[in-house]
């Protein structure tokens, strides 16, 4: 096994032990709480039902969660405080020791850990914490029920892109697909963009643009000639299957809104009652600074909720982990304007989404990255958990939304709860 692969899964076994202190308290409180059809109820019955699962190596993984919990709520509540609380007092007059203690009182009761309270701004209105859906209940609780009999394939790109252009769903081709072993041969005389084929978070992506015949530059600097180029990236494939593509440039509307990397909306489609897809959640995400690969939040870019009926911006922030930024209403690099922009072609923007979760009418919820380029939307990826934190921390808590109704609809209908003999109740009806 690389070095690469012994970190990658020491990385999700972290991740995974994170989630189970998170979890705990929900899932200890859910033993004893009188259940209700209220959405928030039936998916935290899924998720503590999945939580108490039989078997050692959840056995393991709870003992691991008991014994660090104190460890990760002190260390974690100690390192954020002091990382935002001077820009929170400064902004919300909120005393930073008060940050501290908020921060612990919402684990306990909620299983809020430290990020969280930042993300979704618990600390400027702590409202209804239980309201939001968290990281450990959809990455290790539903979201594994919900995609049982999944048949298609989001993950590996290469197979995604294959599929999609089979069914005529406009999405961004692949020039090569070069695997451990293989070779590119000669590159093609335009701008690049390459990313691994499978992976997330915009991680290990590379931008390559052409300055001159068989001449192109890096996003660090770096020069190199076509044969050295495909050297270089053939050495790549030797970790992991890569993808190398054509750029793609955004549509001129777009352009004063990024630092140089290809903004991408980000469209949370979910199947309603009938098996039709809706769209639940639209964020439009936009590089900063130095940033001229990808507009990632988890690489350090900002977001604007989008309105899903005008296609018009909100005000835009980072993820919410480093409060000093805030909100911002223009580009902090361009100055453009962000807040009531209305983006274009965004009827065909949604109508893309909605019609490419037709051809994945097997899974219940998808998150799309697309691209609006001057012609046309196009789709970059599928994401087969996606990340509903850029959801609430741009708009409504889950539970309170239409997603909720619908998540809750699903694990009923799927009997993922205890709740057998009540799923010909719905969770819209009960609220």
């Amino acid at each position: 096994m690389t070095s690469r692969a012994l970190l990658m899964r020491a990385a999700v076994r972290g991740e995974r032990l994170v989630y189970r202190v998170a979890g705990l308290p929900v899932a200890l409180r859910m033993l004893f709480r009188r259940r209700s059809l209220v959405p928030a109820d039936v998916i935290r019955t899924a998720f503590a039902l999945a939580y108490w699962q039989p078997g050692w190596d959840n056995v393991a993984d709870i003992a691991a969660a008991i014994l660090l919990s104190p460890i990760v709520l002190l260390g974690g509540a100690a390192w954020f405080t002091i990382r935002n609380g001077s820009a929170i007092r400064r902004r919300e007059h909120k005393a930073v020791a008060r940050q501290f203690v908020e921060q612990l009182r919402y684990y306990f009761t909620d299983g809020v850990l430290s990020p969280w309270y930042y993300i979704f701004r618990l600390h400027q209105d702590p409202g209804h914490p239980e309201t939001y859906l968290q990281r450990f209940e959809t990455k290790t609780g539903i979201y594994p029920l919900l995609r049982r009999g999944v048949r298609t394939e989001l993950n590996d790109k290469k197979i995604f892109a294959d599929y999609c252009l089979e069914r005529g769903v406009p999405c961004v081709p692949y020039l090569f697909h070069v695997v451990p072993g293989g070779s590119i041969g000669s590159l093609p005389d335009c701008d690049l963009f390459v990313k691994p084929a499978s992976g997330r978070g915009g991680r290990g992506a590379e931008r390559w643009d052409r300055v001159s015949s068989g001449q192109f530059s890096g996003s660090d600097g770096r020069q190199l000639d076509s044969a050295r180029l495909a050297d270089h990236l053939n050495a790549r494939a030797k970790d992991c299957p890569i993808l190398v593509q054509r750029r793609v440039e955004p549509h001129p509307d777009l352009a004063d809104l990024t630092s140089g990397a290809l903004p991408t909306v980000r469209v949370t489609t979910c199947l309603n009652e009938r098996g039709d897809p809706e769209i639940v959640g639209a964020v439009f995400r936009m590089a900063i600074g130095k940033n001229r690969t990808v507009d990632n939040l988890h690489a350090g870019g900002i977001a604007a909720g989008v309105d899903h009926s005008s296609g018009r911006l909100s005000s835009a922030s980072n993820l919410g982990m480093d409060a000093k930024l805030g909100w911002l209403d223009r580009h902090p690099d361009t100055g453009a304007q962000i807040t009531g922009r209305r983006i274009p072609l965004w009827e065909e923007t949604t109508r893309l989404a909605i019609n490419a979760h037709r051809s994945f009418a097997d899974r219940v919820l998808i998150g799309w990255d697309i691209a609006i380029t001057g012609r046309e939307p196009v789709i970059v990826e599928g994401n087969s958990s996606p990340d509903l934190d850029i959801i609430q921390r741009f708009g409504p808590p889950v539970c309170t939304s239409r997603l909720g109704d619908l998540l809750a609809w699903h694990l009923l209908d799927r009997g993922f709860t205890s709740y057998r003999k009540l799923t010909s109740a719905t969770p819209a009806k009960a609220a």
